[in-house]
């Protein structure tokens, strides 16, 4: 059964995450007990993953390059900031009508106060609360209190995008280091011995023989079992023709072209060079 990796481990918070990423946002406000909530989920995906991995020494230190990387990446999140926004009002035509009312009132009441004093006050009062609503209505600027926070949705997007691209090259990176242990394993593995069968060593006896015996003819008849025997262990032994020339080392002559020496053959392999005299005119 496959073992669970980041993702999954992951998806499996997903509802308890995005919960308490809403409640800071809505209800707390703070986006940096957003951050420390993350990383501290990190951290906690990290003990779950190392222990259903035990015993995988390089699969758990991956893990733990990669998560250390995501934690500190999650200080990105507070790199924004909030300024103050001032917006301008735009003006408003009862302003100006007032303002204009304002003024005719205040004509009025220096007309009527020297006949009717009781008119002129009304007049002052109307003046003043007319240029009273042209003030409010007037052009001026107001303050807009501006607050960032963090979408839940694209949090929990973010983070099961990085568990997968986690997942992704821990597998890559175990699978590298499977094959450079496979391949420090065959260089600094001990050479085999060769292991001769019978007739192999029924062959280098006779030919020991032969030379312990110093005879001539007894060792070339031996010698003939060689070309058999290395037909026997699929090598075909090639004599000199013209047109394969890049299989012998050739010597220059003056009598007819002869193999001194075949070529040895392994399939499609050049396992030793032949030598051959080529008639020169």
């Amino acid at each position: 059964m496959e073992k669970p990796g980041m993702t999954d481990l992951l998806t499996a918070e997903e509802e308890k995450i995005r919960n308490e990423l809403r409640a800071d946002m809505d209800i707390d406000q703070n986006r940096r007990q957003s951050v420390e909530r993350l990383k501290s989920q990190y951290s906690d995906l990290l003990l779950r993953y190392n222990a259903m991995n035990g015993g995988d020494r390089v699969r758990q230190a991956m893990a733990d390059c990669l998560t250390a990387t995501a934690q500190d990446g999650l200080s990105l999140l507070m790199a924004g900031q909030a300024k103050k926004e001032i917006a301008k009002r735009k003006l408003q035509p009862g302003a100006v009508i007032g303002l204009l009312m304002s003024v005719i009132f205040c004509l009025l009441a220096a007309l009527l106060v020297q006949k009717t004093f009781i008119a002129g006050c009304v007049c002052v009062v109307c003046a003043v609360f007319c240029a009273f609503l042209s003030g409010r209505l007037w052009y001026g600027e107001r303050s807009v209190k501006v607050r960032t926070e963090i979408d839940a949705d694209s949090v929990w997007n973010t983070l099961r995008k990085t568990a997968g691209t986690m997942d992704r090259k821990i597998a890559e990176f175990c699978s590298l280091a499977e094959g450079w242990e496979k391949e420090a394993a065959e260089k600094n593995a001990p050479q085999k011995e060769k292991v001769f069968d019978e007739s192999e060593l029924k062959l280098f006896g006779d030919l020991l023989e032969a030379l312990y015996a110093d005879n001539g003819d007894y060792a070339l008849r031996q010698l003939k079992q060689v070309r058999a025997f290395l037909r026997a262990q699929g090598i075909e032994l090639r004599d000199y023709t013209p047109g394969e020339e890049e299989l012998f080392e050739l010597l220059p002559t003056k009598n007819a072209s002869a193999t001194q020496r075949p070529a040895l053959l392994k399939g499609e392999s050049l396992l030793l060079v032949g030598r051959a005299t080529e008639h020169i005119r």
